[in-house]
């Protein structure tokens, strides 16, 4: 959908582009989440920010108020129609609400005024948790920022739109609202989905849903280091590492056929299209090993991940996905299918095509940077996947000054993973000290646990 057609769209359910949009449609990449959702389970992230003093609530309050006026594609609640889900426009404001041990935990229709995501807060620190149905991680991190400054503005703080920070008293830009997956599919070609199933570890999951969140704080300039070593991105350093932990599982457990172990790796599409969309925008790629074709050492793995992102980070290969996902929606068979029946035949593909493809993820945000004035106040950042569907395990990472934080989450009581991964990077010479948000469920007393802020070093 172009601006020029969705702000005629707004204007016709009665809204107008200073007021946001009263419904939109859901953009392409998000219509696969509300039919796969189960009771239980959504797509949930998480981004937060650690400021340098205890958060007024009632001022955050209003600062959330005033940041959804300006990102409206925030004040919308999800609902059900004959052919599609879409957005509708909320009545009321959303509420911020106290921070629990368990985050990201699905949103119930009936939860927080409807809204798809929640503000939480814990003394110094502001956390934002998404249904990815409205937006991606490029997309909350700009949200989040924005919430931060409205905030430290609202005190007295005085803080600059720049650096993802949006001014809260300007109307949003109609660019913001697109669907860009539409705008630049350009069908030139179509690229097939179909990959081979991915390893998954047999672990034990825990009985109470529960996330499990493990993060390492690593030295920026020494992870930099080491990939310069190897002559690959520091995104494909730490994607090859967590490729080599789940490897050393899989040969642990001597499967009679070692399975393909791929890392699903989100691509910001802003990076090949000059887009301004707040909305889903990201396309994945899963590079990976295959272990059938012999022994992998650490350095191989890298350099396979490399060369594998080498291949696909171009904008032809990554049309072609972009134009098969558009393709699909566009197909007027489709299109005519009731919602229910959409539901079941999104269901069948997400079994295919989703989690069974990859054994985790690794989504890096990157540097996050603020503006000057706000640098101040800002003590660090955080990014955290929700539990998976039917995999164990995602991780996700971004760095603020010269502080890597990799998180690595999980749904089972083992934590060999971690393990393996944290270990493997202490080996080649980067320290790492990490932190948990609960003590070990099993007997392993080979990983350091510490409570929240309660950090063990290795």
């Amino acid at each position: 959908m172009k601006p020029n057609q969705l702000l005629s769209s707004s204007h016709r359910a009665g809204g107008s582009p200073e007021k946001g949009p009263e419904w939109l449609e859901l953009d392409n990449s998000a219509k696969i989440y509300p039919a796969v959702r189960t009771r239980d389970w959504a797509a949930m992230f998480r981004v937060s920010v650690d400021l340098t003093e205890e958060i007024r609530q009632d001022v955050l309050q209003q600062a959330l108020e005033d940041t959804v006026r300006r990102i409206p594609t925030f004040r919308l609640a999800l609902h059900k129609g004959v052919f599609w889900f879409y957005l509708d426009a909320n009545k009321w404001m959303p509420r911020v609400e106290a921070d629990v041990n368990n985050p990201c935990k699905k949103i119930n229709d009936l939860e927080n005024g409807g809204y798809c995501f929640r503000v939480r807060v814990y003394h110094r620190r502001i956390a934002l948790e998404v249904f990815h149905s409205i937006t991606d991680g490029t997309g909350a991190m700009i949200f989040l920022k924005t919430l931060a400054a409205r905030y430290l503005t609202l005190l007295g703080h005085p803080i600059p739109a720049g650096e993802g920070v949006l001014c809260c008293d300007e109307p949003p830009r109609p660019e913001e609202l697109e669907d860009s997956h539409s705008r630049y599919a350009s069908f030139r070609h179509i690229e097939s989905r179909k990959e081979k199933k991915a390893y998954h570890p047999q672990m034990t999951r825990m009985i109470a849903p529960r996330l499990r969140i493990i993060t390492g704080m690593l030295p920026v300039e020494q992870v930099h280091e080491k990939a310069r070593e190897l002559k690959v991105t520091v995104n494909e350093y730490l994607t090859g590492a967590l490729c080599y932990a789940f490897y050393q599982v899989q040969k642990k457990e001597a499967p009679r056929r070692l399975l393909p172990v791929k890392i699903s790796v989100p691509i910001n599409m802003r990076r090949f299209y000059p887009s301004g969309t707040l909305r889903n925008f990201a396309l994945f790629v899963n590079p990976g090993i295959e272990p059938e074709y012999g022994e992998y050492s650490f350095e191989e793995i890298v350099t396979h991940v490399h060369h594998f992102m080498r291949l696909r980070l171009n904008e032809k290969y990554l049309n072609a996905v972009l134009s098969a996902n558009v393709g699909n929606e566009r197909n007027l068979a489709m299109r005519m299918v009731p919602l229910f029946m959409k539901n079941i035949f999104m269901d069948i593909a997400y079994r295919l095509y989703g989690e069974s493809r990859y054994t985790s993820n690794l989504s890096n945000l990157g540097a996050i940077r603020v503006p000057e004035a706000m640098a101040p106040f800002v003590e660090r950042f955080d990014f955290l996947m929700g539990p998976p569907r039917f995999n164990t395990h995602g991780a996700s990472a971004l760095s603020y000054g010269d502080t890597l934080y990799l998180s690595i989450t999980s749904v089972v009581e083992e934590t060999e993973v971690e393990r393996l991964f944290f270990t493997e990077l202490v080996k080649r010479g980067i320290h790492v000290t990490v932190e948990s948000n609960n003590p070990p469920l099993t007997g392993n007393d080979d990983f350091p646990y510490g409570r929240r802020h309660a950090a063990s070093k290795y």
